[in-house]
């Protein structure tokens, strides 16, 4: 993609800078109390992310005794289903009017589909079929979607500066953390109990997210205000989605965002069993994902700084490449039994990872506005529709690809497996992140919009907002 591509060149944004007087970037229009207020939605929604799509895998495989085929196929169907109700989900709370606001409205409606679908998915009957597991997964992934879709088009809504949005990034994704240091220390405590990934502690997971979706909600939207819509327009389906693959940003973030997810996917989806039946310490489970998470979210405000100096996407870039540094030089002298070696090393895995995890989801807001600038219609709804579905489809392909894979060259979860098969499971996680993650962080490189072509895109949004008004 080239910059004339995008509406920018070189020679462009210096006559618009000097066109357009400069002006002193705003951090937002909330505080940091309504601001931490907003992000608790964030703990349910990170639920999504851990438990769902890095144990329910091994929970389904090893506990239930679900085929591994089985598990990948059916969660790749059922994230398929997203790609049409993911984005009619966002142009439906683009479009909605409510006393209450449009993405709060939306909000209310998926807390109970949320909550249904952890039920069903987390306290399966005894014996689930594949089948079960893809109306479960369903459920949960539509109830997600329909809160979550809302919820991060009203942050971009909130809050409309490029360094603004990294703070509100930081501050969803230090609630996200919780959330997952939560879903994290379930485990941890079973696991010193006994338990594995088993029926009592995904039991405990589903309660969590009945308990922590209406709650946070709840205070979310009483608590901090939903800006107006700027302006009405019927959004016609089709052109609206030709126009958003047209955005030459969006592509590159969107595609750039898809490849480093399946290739973290990987490791997630063979995390519990490397793990369980290659280091052979099943209740270390909980304690490496708690120790991940925490050092996750202390390494926030380290990236932010980072973003800062170099932009968001040079940041994320460079922490894939750290990441790729631990998995396929460090991770593989990991040898069975050394606990100590294998917890501080997902805490270094935690920092570094921390960078990619957390900075896109404040650039998806710098690439609405480009598309408000050129279209002048308010289309956050639909960018982050089909933005969540790439948030799930990539997962979903991950472990539809390495589930069977898996399978056909003999590993067997949770039971007997020989030396040969247990080389295959370590080299899939230690290896299978790394194709994935380098074109990445390779495309990434080409994205165009850094701080000062935003406040250029923001200043020429503003300026024909105060046109129009007068």
């Amino acid at each position: 993609m080239t910059a004339t591509e995008t509406g920018y060149d070189a020679k462009t944004a210096k006559s618009a800078a000097a066109a357009e007087p400069a002006r002193s970037e705003k951090v937002g229009h909330i505080s940091n109390w309504r601001m931490t207020l907003y992000s608790l939605p964030s703990m349910p929604i990170a639920f999504l992310y851990l438990p769902v799509a890095m144990m329910m895998p091994a929970y389904y495989a090893s506990t239930l005794h679900v085929s591994l085929t089985a598990i990948g196929g059916f969660l790749l169907v059922s994230r398929a289903l997203d790609v049409v109700l993911d984005p009619m989900i966002g142009k439906w709370s683009d479009g909605t009017r409510s006393a209450i606001g449009r993405r709060k409205l939306w909000m209310l409606i998926g807390t109970p589909l949320l909550m249904t679908g952890a039920y069903i998915l987390f306290m399966p009957p005894l014996a689930p079929s594949g089948w079960y597991l893809l109306v479960a997964s369903f459920v949960i992934y539509a109830g997600g979607s329909t809160v979550g879709l809302p919820y991060s088009a009203w942050g971009t809504e909130i809050i409309e500066t490029y360094h603004g949005r990294s703070r509100m990034a930081g501050f969803r994704e230090a609630a996200g953390v919780i959330g997952s240091l939560l879903a994290a220390t379930i485990p941890a405590i079973t696991g010193y109990f006994g338990h594995g990934v088993d029926r009592f502690t995904m039991s405990l997971m589903g309660w969590a997210i009945i308990v922590l979706t209406p709650l946070t909600v709840f205070i979310a939207i009483s608590t901090v205000p939903e800006p107006p819509a700027r302006e009405h327009r019927e959004i016609r389906w089709l052109p609206a989605i030709a126009d958003l693959l047209r955005n030459g940003p969006f592509r590159v973030l969107c595609g750039a965002y898809v490849l480093f997810n399946i290739g973290g996917s990987v490791a997630s989806a063979t995390l519990i069993f490397f793990i369980s039946d290659y280091l052979k310490m099943p209740t270390v489970v909980g304690v490496a994902l708690l120790s991940s998470a925490l050092t996750t979210v202390a390494a926030v405000p380290i990236w932010l700084r980072v973003s800062r100096r170099f932009g968001k996407h040079i940041a994320i870039s460079v922490s894939l490449s750290l990441a790729m540094v631990i998995f396929s030089i460090v991770m593989p002298w990991i040898q069975p039994g050394q606990k100590a070696v294998f917890i501080v090393l997902m805490c270094v895995l935690g920092a570094a990872s921390s960078g990619y995890v957390t900075l896109p989801l404040s650039i998806i807001g710098d690439v609405i506005d480009y598309d408000t600038l050129k279209h002048r219609l308010p289309r956050g709804g639909l960018y982050w529709g089909v933005w969540s579905f790439a948030q799930k489809v990539a997962p979903a392909f991950a472990i539809a690809i390495t589930m069977p894979a898996l399978k056909w060259l003999g590993f067997n979860p949770g039971g007997h497996n020989t030396p040969e098969s247990l080389q295959v499971l370590k080299y899939t996680f230690c290896f299978g992140t790394i194709p994935f993650m380098f074109a990445g962080a390779a495309l990434l490189l080409l994205f165009p919009i850094n701080s000062h072509r935003h406040a250029i895109i923001r200043r020429r949004i503003e300026g024909r907002e105060r046109r129009k008004a007068a």
